[in-house]
């Protein structure tokens, strides 16, 4: 078994001995959030409260200990944002434990099959409806747009 250590940085990512396989980590996620429409690029104005973002990276392992795949995420620092100002709710669909324990009783009683499965990219709010503005993502700054921020239009991890 090989214990990879996940970095707390983009640039400690690109730095890492599996600077490959972090890279292609971040890209996808990247393309998947572009393919997807999560967002669209602006010309950044003074009154805009612009979030920043960063990649969280993690090691994912099978069940036998060996390393299934290398993922990363985009979270933005939602903890930058003010109550009523660049928000109004705080709520983020997920099943409670208690509900999950109930399931999976459930179907062993009644000798269901129950498959793990894990999304790639999961768009569980869909769109928003509220302004909400973050710095381009570290490593893909779109040539010539530098300055432009990103203006989101479906909800990102925080």
């Amino acid at each position: 078994m090989s214990v990879v250590k996940e970095p707390e940085s983009y640039d400690e990512a690109m730095n890492s001995e599996q600077f490959t396989k972090w890279r292609s980590a971040v890209a996808a996620e990247y393309e998947s959030l572009l393919q997807n429409k999560t967002w669209e690029l602006v010309p950044r104005k003074r009154s805009m409260k612009v979030l920043r973002n960063r990649w969280v990276f993690r090691v994912k392992y099978l069940a036998n200990a060996e390393i299934d795949r290398f993922k990363a995420r985009l979270v933005i620092k939602g903890f930058m944002q003010v109550y009523r100002v660049g928000y109004l709710e705080v709520y983020s669909p997920v099943v409670r434990l208690e509900t999950l324990r109930v399931l999976l009783t459930l179907a062993a009683v009644w000798d269901y099959d129950v498959h793990q499965m894990d999304v790639t990219t999961a768009f569980l709010n869909g769109k928003i409806d509220v302004e909400v503005f973050m710095e381009q993502p570290e490593g893909f700054q779109v040539r010539g747009k530098e300055t432009w921020v990103c203006h989101l239009l479906k909800s990102l991890m925080a």
